[in-house]
């Protein structure tokens, strides 16, 4: 037996056995090690007593039932190490054969194995991100049919001339709303990760005010959240999803790296940047920008808490940012000619700057309306949503479009190979059941290779987001979209009704 106690010393696993009545009988060295107590402490039921009291009880059954049964048993437990932390091990035990075949106890191995439990419990918290992350891609993705049929029925309402002032009125709170709800399903899809990249002109102090409030609710009442906004600012091109997401990463990041509170502050200012100051940031150039500041401040901000607060935007220590250093922050500053610089402050405090230039002032003025957005082409609308479909269809006949309607791929397919004429437009919702839009519109390329395509979505994929599913030059259209902008968008894919006519 010595022999054998001396081969278990010697592996560099922690064994153990037992009498026939599961009473610890043996530790070897790299058990004793583990626990840090001398082996007459650990003999007996005296091994139990670093296990954590919630283990305690299941454990020492679950050994003394394996033992009166005379069978090998699994457990895992939490076992107090030497220094005083617990860590979770597994336990494997077989029976221990004696004289003649006789049942002389257990032999164990324990491993620690606390690193696997918590690989485990963080795929556990993915999935369950994933699939809050889906729930909100599909909320989103209704949010946006209703509210695309909301703001269209009111538009229609809203160009009624017999409509009274006060009626007038009620209708515009209702659109009021209803663009509201849109920049909250915004911030759905953002928890997402499936927004649409639509760079826009934005008015970043609207922006910053209307997302407060959610990351209020993300950061908790230790965090005090101030939001100091330049008054009649400028507005900037950028994607107001984009934005949104990284704010509210910034504030999931933030409400980590201070948990004993501190303050969060949103700045808005304008910066005249001259060749001087360009010189001194590389790849900052010279210009009329406004500047957005995030600043955390708070005990517990130290260099770590620093890069978790900064881990939404992947930036480096120090320095500018170039497009393909970021996540959250890249798009935005390869849409907009944009700039990231670090601020470092002395008082315990992080912050960075986004620097986005200015809109002139004839990009703030809307385009002149078209003598006539209406045209006699004919268009395949596909749309699974009844509501959006039909609003759509009446809009565009009533601007003098022959238009055809589908709910799915596959009876649009079968409708293009009936209809004898042109179709000059193709319509289609990206998300389609079974087909997708992208590939519908390849099936119709086959027979109509002259087709133009326009893609409406709520909701679209990080690789449709970043362009990749979709050709050079395609026109896409996000909903909720208002008719003015439904309209103008199939101008702008058929072109100017003279080339259409040349091209039917």
């Amino acid at each position: 037996m010595s022999d054998t106690l001396a081969a278990y010393d010697a592996l560099p696993v922690m064994v153990w056995t037992t009498d026939p009545d599961g009473q610890t009988d043996y530790n070897n060295s790299r058990r004793l090690a583990f626990t840090g107590r001398p082996a007459d402490q650990e003999a007996g039921w005296g091994w139990t007593e670093p296990v954590h009291p919630d283990d305690r009880g299941a454990v020492r059954e679950a050994r003394r039932q394996a033992a009166s049964e005379r069978r090998g048993y699994t457990a895992e437990y939490r076992l107090r190490r030497a220094d005083g932390e617990y860590r979770w091990v597994e336990d494997t035990a077989v029976p221990r054969p004696g004289a003649g075949g006789s049942f002389a106890g257990l032999v164990g191995v324990s491993q620690d194995v606390t690193d696997r439990r918590q690989r485990a419990q963080r795929i556990r918290q993915l999935q369950r991100t994933e699939g809050l992350a889906q729930l909100a891609h599909g909320v989103g993705h209704d949010f946006n049919n209703l509210l695309t049929g909301i703001l269209g029925h009111v538009s229609l309402l809203l160009e009624d001339p017999t409509l009274s002032p006060e009626a007038r009125s009620d209708v515009t709170r209702i659109e009021e709303s209803a663009d509201r709800a849109a920049g909250l399903t915004r911030q759905l899809l953002a928890f997402s990760r499936r927004q649409v990249l639509t760079p826009r002109a934005l008015d970043l102090n609207r922006l910053v005010s209307g997302t407060v409030s959610a990351i209020r609710s993300i950061v908790g009442s230790r965090i005090e959240v101030v939001a100091t906004l330049e008054p009649d600012l400028e507005p900037v091109l950028a994607d107001p999803g984009q934005l949104e997401e990284m704010l509210l990463e910034v504030a999931t990041s933030a409400r980590d790296g201070l948990p004993d509170g501190g303050r969060l502050e949103f700045r808005t200012g304008r910066l005249q940047v001259d060749q001087r100051l360009a010189a001194s940031r590389e790849g900052l150039r010279p210009g009329a920008f406004v500047t957005f500041t995030v600043r955390a401040s708070g005990s517990t901000i130290d260099g770590e808490a620093f890069e978790r607060l900064l881990d939404p935007l992947v930036l480096p220590a120090g320095g500018a940012v170039s497009p393909g250093d970021a996540r959250a922050a890249q798009a935005i500053v390869r849409q907009s000619g944009g700039y990231i610089a670090l601020d470092p402050e002395p008082d315990r405090a992080t912050a960075f700057t986004l620097y986005l230039p200015r809109l002139e002032a004839s990009a703030e003025r809307p385009a002149p309306k078209p003598e006539s957005l209406g045209g006699t082409e004919t268009i395949l609308l596909v749309e699974d949503e009844e509501q959006v479909r039909e609003l759509g269809r009446r809009v565009l006949e009533r601007e003098g479009y022959t238009v055809l309607t589908a709910t799915d791929a596959e009876s649009a397919t079968a409708l293009a190979d009936r209809h004898a004429g042109h179709i000059h437009l193709l319509i289609t919702d990206v998300h389609l059941p079974r087909v997708s839009g992208r590939e519908l519109a390849a099936r119709l390329g086959i027979h109509r290779p002259a087709i133009k395509v326009l893609y409406v979505s709520g909701t679209a994929e990080g690789s449709l987001a970043r362009h990749r599913m979709l050709e050079p030059g395609t026109t896409f259209l996000e909903k909720p979209f208002s008719l003015d902008r439904l309209l103008r968008s199939v101008r702008r894919a058929l072109g100017t009704p003279e080339a259409a006519a040349r091209s039917g």
